[in-house]
């Protein structure tokens, strides 16, 4: 087409023309020009009725996507510092749900963890007061059997002091040889405990 216009001249600059065809201004100029001429056809229908079924099926499609980006002339442009501002401020509030998120779990196991060290603190408080108890309760019945014995025991020492006591002269005769059996057998017991050595010395005491 070039050498066409020029008589047979070959185009000096092919390079550059390699270099713009993929430029995006390039481009948008090239598509400018073909929206001009359009526009000029469309002024010249623009006295006919429109009718939607003319338009296509693509045109009353809501789900058609519509690509974000691009210009009317078609051409794809970088984001804008408007979507960069949204873009990032999508990232942070879905840093902030998840920074939340974590914190939460956190807080929750560290709960848990006092509640659990809670729950074994109160078991061995628990365990403790129950053997102080079973203690206590031990030693109570040890005490009352204990002082049950030295009760029995100061009740026969009374009967046996009374028994000592007896003068066997004044009793019938059917009755001194028991007695004197039973102050026998009183008198070996004693020794047998060790109580000569106590009643003499309370003995010597009240003298």
């Amino acid at each position: 087409m070039y050498e066409d216009l020029t008589n047979g001249k070959p185009f000096k600059y092919e390079h550059c023309w390699e270099i713009l065809i993929t430029n995006p201004k390039w481009c948008s100029k090239e598509l400018t020009k073909t929206n001009d001429s359009n526009k000029q056809k469309s002024i010249n229908d623009s006295d006919s009725p429109v009718s939607f079924s003319n338009l296509g099926d693509d045109y009353m499609n809501p789900n058609n996507p519509i690509t974000e980006g691009i210009n009317s002339d078609g051409v794809v442009h970088p984001q804008g510092r408007k979507g960069t501002k949204e873009k990032k401020r999508r990232l942070n509030d879905e840093k902030g749900v998840v920074d939340a998120l974590y914190n939460l779990q956190s807080t929750l196991e560290k709960q848990i963890k006092v509640n659990e060290e809670e729950l074994e603190l109160k078991r061995e408080k628990d365990k403790k007061e129950f053997e102080l108890r079973e203690q206590i309760m031990k030693k109570e019945i040890e005490l009352k059997e204990k002082a049950q014995k030295m009760k029995e025991k100061a009740q026969k020492r009374q009967e046996q002091d009374r028994i000592l006591n007896q003068d066997v002269n004044k009793l019938p005769l059917a009755l001194r040889s028991t007695f004197e059996i039973y102050q026998a057998q009183i008198l070996k017991e004693w020794e047998n405990d060790g109580l000569f050595g106590k009643v003499f010395r309370s003995s010597d005491d009240d003298k």
